[in-house]
């Protein structure tokens, strides 16, 4: 029973860890990049959570409340 366990856990435990290895490569998604007004780029965000989930309402929030007096905006990158 035992040498049947050992190489089941083991292919289990490999399978774990499989969709967190393919997640890692490049995305060939479109995204937008959050740009300020001191010249840096601070964040990709993928286009869909733009688009569909309200993150340019944050970004215009975040804009409105900064403390460093930054304005912000996104810009869709274009490869």
């Amino acid at each position: 029973m035992r040498k049947l366990a050992i190489p089941l856990i083991a292919g289990l435990v490999a399978l774990g860890f499989a969709p967190t290895a393919l997640a890692a490569t490049p995305r060939a998604d479109r995204y937008y990049v959050v740009k300020c007004n001191d010249g840096n780029e601070y964040e990709a965000v993928d286009a869909h959570a733009v688009e569909q989930g309200g993150k340019a309402h944050a970004v215009a929030l975040f804009s409105r409340n900064t403390p460093f007096g930054l304005t912000c905006w996104l810009e869709p990158v274009t490869s």
